[in-house]
């Protein structure tokens, strides 16, 4: 089935989404808890220094209220940023086990925030989802966030039971851009490599697709990449996934 990514047609047994930056909006959920992070870790008078090298390490800068793109916060597993966080503090002075208890402490706080107020659609989720799944094209979700919280976050869109295959940070892959996640998704489901669409938000997502011989890499402008950066190695740079259609018939 012919679906346009903009104005570009592909033919398309299977279309593989991002989630984070790509189906919601990126800054939402992961600036608020970037945020969280660092004032549980530097709330102390004093910790400005620590507070700005947490942010740094982090890839956030939270006056612009902005992920920078190629950060460990664009694309680092939630695992990898604790491990970021915990390197900072051994830094400045904290012990290892305790700049892990600290960080594990942190992160409890970030859970604490209801993810229904860090979820926001970054365009018509469930209406894309159920076209292409009417026209008879598979659809999955890769994604460097853990299972839990994706599946929860694929649920309060409504569109659960209309995702094929869910490939997650914590499920023991190599993370993007190697192929991994995508080759899971793609023997889980039975499906070509080549005839996947991949859409996503960084370099990561199109790298990703790239090592795994997608079909096509779709960039979108709706998360944490550099838009002249991504249209260098997208087949199609779009606005939102609200320029994706499938074709009448």
């Amino acid at each position: 089935m012919i679906v346009y990514f903009g104005d570009r047609p592909f033919d398309a047994e299977w279309v593989a989404f991002d989630k984070d930056g790509t189906l919601i909006a990126f800054e939402v959920m992961w600036g608020r808890l970037a945020e969280v992070w660092v004032d549980r870790l530097a709330g102390a008078a004093g910790q400005e220094t620590l507070r700005q090298e947490l942010y740094r390490s982090l890839g956030y800068d939270p006056v612009q209220q902005r992920t920078k793109p190629q950060s460990p916060l664009a694309i680092a597993t939630t695992g990898e940023l604790q491990t970021i966080m915990a390197v900072t503090l051994y830094r400045h002075g904290t012990s290892w086990p305790d700049a892990h208890e600290r960080v594990r402490l942190a992160i409890e706080a970030g859970d604490e925030l209801s993810l229904a107020d860090l979820v926001q659609p970054a365009g018509d989720v469930g209406s894309l989802f159920g076209r292409l799944r009417d026209a008879g094209i598979r659809v999955a979700v890769v994604t460097t966030d853990a299972r839990a919280d994706t599946e929860e976050t694929l649920r309060l869109l409504g569109v659960d039971h209309l995702v094929d295959s869910v490939v997650c940070g914590d499920d023991g892959l190599a993370s993007k851009p190697a192929p991994d996640m995508l080759l899971a998704a793609s023997e889980g489901l039975g499906q070509d490599p080549a005839r996947c669409a991949v859409v996503g938000d960084t370099l990561g997502d199109l790298g990703m697709a790239e090592r795994a011989g997608a079909g096509l890499r779709v960039a979108v402008l709706t998360g944490a990449g550099d838009p002249t950066i991504l249209a260098r190695h997208a087949d199609a740079v779009l606005e939102s996934i609200d320029d994706i259609r499938v074709a009448d018939g």
